[in-house]
């Protein structure tokens, strides 16, 4: 059996916790990529216990921060290729994260299809079940009819002097 290379990589670290590690990949698809790693060797996102994936994503987000900030990136994607049917080319959990600017050349579009209303019913009803089955509150269950949006308040952060901020600027941006 060949080594994982993920699992053996001896490059330079940009983070590391006890759960994963940020590297840059040998073969990155723009400067200043960076691959987010779980230490275990866990294949596909399924496999991962909730500790794992919640380490996976914290790193994922501080880094497209750090891509905004230390590269001056306009955007990040944030990528989970997840099984060989979505381009998954190692078999190693891995979250890419991508700094972007304007015409960098990268391309995340794909064309969208039109289903017709009993497709996307049959969709919809496999989906849900599947949820529910996995522990997810079902749709009708009652709860989220009696939940109330909490108004977000809002934080008075104070800018630092004439220098931007991104992480600052962006806490009360609502999603």
């Amino acid at each position: 059996m060949t080594e994982c290379p993920y699992c053996s990589f001896k490059g330079d670290r940009i983070f590391d916790d006890d759960l994963v590690s940020a590297v840059l990949p040998e073969h990155p698809a723009v400067p200043g990529h960076v691959m987010v790693i779980p230490k275990r060797h866990i294949q596909i996102l399924e496999q991962s216990p909730e500790d794992v994936v919640t380490a996976l994503f914290d790193a994922a987000n501080r880094i497209s921060v750090a891509l905004f900030e230390g590269l001056k990136a306009q955007g990040t994607n944030i990528v989970l290729m997840n099984g060989l049917a979505a381009g998954q080319k190692v078999p190693h959990l891995s979250v890419h994260v991508l700094p972007r600017v304007k015409d960098d050349g990268l391309n995340f579009s794909w064309p969208t299809r039109k289903l017709s209303d009993d497709q996307m019913m049959l969709i919809e009803s496999q989906i849900r079940e599947q949820a529910f089955d996995l522990g997810l509150p079902a749709v009708g269950s009652g709860k989220e009819e009696n939940h109330v949006e909490e108004e977000r308040p809002r934080l008075d952060i104070p800018k630092k002097s004439g220098k931007p901020d991104y992480f600052l600027d962006n806490l009360n941006r609502m999603p």
